[in-house]
Parts: C-alpha cells; sequence; structure tokens
C-alpha cells in the first residue's frame, strides 16, 4: 500500500502516484527511508536478474533531547542523512518512505461496486463514515482488494488509509530538505508485507502475524495469502519495556536500556533457579519487568488474532515473525512462542539479498521497514 506524493497537495492513492507519476521516465529504483522516533534506517536494493543486491544502508541514530523543538529534530534527521548520501554517493533520489501510529488509520471497508476511478472521484464522500479526523485534515488512500456479495448486493473489499495531512508535510519536508524526491508514502505495516512475501514458503496456508516491535509503537499485522487482513498499531513497544525497568530499578533510560539488552527474560527454570541461588537480583528485576509488558502485548495479540479469526471460517496464524529494534530481546521470542502456542521467529529482512554480510545480525530485525521500503520500484503501480 502507499499513498502517492504532489508536492503542493499530496494525493494518497494505494498503488499509484496520482498527478505525479508522469515525471518518472528514468530508473525504476526507489531508496527505502524509515524515520523512526530513535533512529533512521536506509536501504538501497538493486535488482540484478532474479537477485536482489545490497547497495547502500545505514541506521543513524536521531540524537534529540526529550524537550526538542520540532525544528531541532528534523535538523538531527536531515543532518546525518544528508551526510549518509553524500559518504555513499547515492545516486538514486526517488524515496519511498512510510508511517504509522495514531495519526494513520487503516479500515478495511465493503463500498458499492465502483470503477477505481469512479471511487478516486467520490473518495472523501465514501471514506468519511470511517475515519475517526476531519476529513480535510487528512490524505486519503486506498486499493481494492475484490469483489464480495453481502446481504445479496455485490459490493468491493477496500483497504482505506488516512493519515494527518500534517504528519505526511513532515515527512515529505525532511526527505527534500535531504535533497531527496518522496515517490511513495506507504504504510509500515503494509511495507513490511513486501519482507514476508518474499520469505514466505508458498505452500504454508495458515496466515501469518507480524509484530515490528519499534520503540515508540508495534505494528501489528495479520498477512493472509500475501494480503494484510489485519492492521493495528499497538501502544506497547520498547519504550514501554524501558520504563517497566526504570520504575523497577529507580534508573535512568540508558541505564534502564542497558539492563534490558543485557538480561531479557528468564523463561528456563533452570536459568530462573541460577539467578535465584546466586541472587543476581538485576537479571530477575529485568525478568520481572518485561514479563508484565510481555503479558500486555500477548494480550492485545490475542484480541486481533480473535478478531481475525471472527471473519470466517478455516481460519488460523501459523506462525509469527517479530521484527523492529525490539525483536531481539533476549527470549521474548521464545516467551511469546510459549503463551501464544504458535512458532514465534525473529526476521531476517537481509535473508535473501546478496551482499548483505556487512550488515551486523543484531541490528537486522530493524530495517524490516525500510527493505520493504526498498522492495518497492518506481512505477510500479502502472
Amino acid at each position: 500500500m502507499n499513498m502517492a506524493v504532489n508536492m503542493d497537495v499530496v494525493k494518497a492513492k494505494l498503488g499509484a502516484l496520482k498527478g505525479y507519476s508522469e515525471l518518472f521516465f528514468g530508473s525504476r529504483d526507489l531508496i527505502g527511508i524509515d524515520v523512526g522516533s530513535v533512529s533512521v534506517k536506509v536501504v538501497l536494493l538493486r535488482r540484478e536478474g532474479p537477485e536482489w543486491h545490497l547497495k547502500a544502508w545505514a541506521l543513524l541514530p536521531i540524537n534529540v533531547r526529550p524537550d526538542s523543538t520540532p525544528e531541532e529534530k528534523k535538523v538531527a534527521i536531515v543532518k546525518p542523512l544528508r551526510g549518509f548520501l553524500i559518504e555513499k554517493s547515492v545516486k538514486v533520489l526517488d524515496t519511498a518512505t512510510a508511517l504509522s501510529g495514531n495519526a494513520v488509520i487503516v479500515r478495511y471497508v465493503k463500498f458499492p461496486r465502483l470503477t477505481k476511478k469512479e471511487l478516486e472521484a467520490t473518495l472523501t464522500t465514501e471514506a468519511e463514515p470511517f475515519i475517526p479526523f476531519d476529513i480535510n485534515e487528512v490524505q486519503l488512500g486506498f486499493h481494492i482488494l475484490g469483489d464480495v456479495v453481502e446481504d445479496g448486493q455485490k459490493k468491493m473489499e477496500t483497504v482505506l488509509v488516512a493519515a494527518k495531512k500534517e504528519l505526511v508535510t513532515a515527512r515529505l519536508d525532511v526527505l527534500q530538505a535531504c535533497g531527496l524526491q518522496p515517490a511513495v508514502v506507504d504504510v509500515d505495516s503494509f511495507a513490511l508485507e513486501n519482507v514476508h512475501e518474499r520469505l514466505r514458503d508458498p505452500k504454508e496456508g495458515a496466515a501469518a502475524l507480524c509484530l515490528n516491535i519499534g520503540h515508540m509503537v508495534t505494528n501489528l499485522s495479520i498477512i493472509e495469502n500475501g494480503v494484510t487482513r489485519v492492521v493495528r498499531d499497538v501502544f506497547i513497544s520498547g519504550q514501554t519495556m524501558t520504563k517497566a525497568i526504570m520504575k523497577a530499578f529507580q534508573c535512568e533510560a540508558p541505564r534502564a536500556d542497558e539492563l534490558k539488552k543485557s538480561f531479557g527474560l528468564i523463561i528456563d527454570p533452570a536459568e530462573k533457579e541460577k539467578a535465584l541461588s546466586t541472587g543476581n537480583r538485576e537479571a530477575l528485576g529485568v525478568s520481572q519487568a518485561l514479563g508484565q509488558v510481555a503479558r500486555d502485548l500477548v494480550g492485545e495479540v490475542h484480541r486481533s488474532v480473535d478478531f481475525y479469526l471472527s471473519q470466517g471460517p478455516d481460519r488460523a496464524i501459523g506462525r509469527i515473525f517479530l521484527s523492529g529494534g525490539s525483536a531481539r530481546v533476549k527470549n521474548l521470542d521464545k516467551h511469546l512462542a510459549n503463551e501464544l502456542k504458535v512458532p514465534v521467529a525473529v526476521l531476517d529482512p537481509f535473508a535473501f539479498v546478496k551482499g548483505a554480510e556487512s550488515v551486523p545480525q543484531d541490528l537486522r530485525p530493524s530495517f524490516g521497514v525500510a527493505m520493504g521500503l526498498a522492495l518497492r520500484h518506481n512505477r510500479d503501480w502502472e
């Protein structure tokens, strides 16, 4: 899914760059840029025959104070990003980026059957009942999934996306300040779908659930036969884990992050017994704090899965994938697998890419969204 970009009024439309695609006549390459709350992830790929090759990558920390102004944060993003582009002599300027959080709404709705052009013309009117924001304050996008019959009437199932204009504009301002040309604005969960499609076993019949655990928000999505069927942003995240440890140890965030990385969750009885016998209060305290956060996350997963299963018969979740900066918290995958009774794996979005040896294993899960964006191509909506 993507929202198209127009410099004056950001036109949003899934799968197309309305009013802007005519400007793209050259390379079909895009640079994927995932702007998070604490870092910027950058991926540039090139397809050579059937293979994808990694041409450039970066994880750039955003060094700002909690009380920084929006302009100061913009500078903290633009300066290192522009420096990276110069250092690596990146010539591809057309950019794909993505949004998430409480300023982005995804709805699955059934509209009366219309052509794509008819829906484009009436989108604001058709979408307004489903959007909890002032319709004049959002950019809208849509993608038609297919025809359905409801109450004897033929309709079309459609994914509807609304993003606050101020959020979209702020992101475009950052990219343009780096000399980049915004080409695709996606949604985090839909970008992850691109990676999942590259890695999934086509023989798997059951759906997959993706948890992209970022610093501020966790993107939860359920993908069925290559189509994302459930999208939610859950505000149980890496920061939630850090705050739980801060409270337990009465310490500042840097120390809490250090403890989180050092210890993680204790799920093995023998390991717990060892921690008790040696008086390792730090390991026990971190595990207890993270355990409560993990339980809350499990509750949110159960709610989303129950909703998905209620939508039709013969539905099941066969696998869970973790991505994002907190995906590699020690034993989080094992804890979720034990609680949810489903296999859980940490995503390696570089697994199918040639030339990715330079990307450290512990950083790879953070690049799920950036990789999904880099897999897009200019004019792939044509």
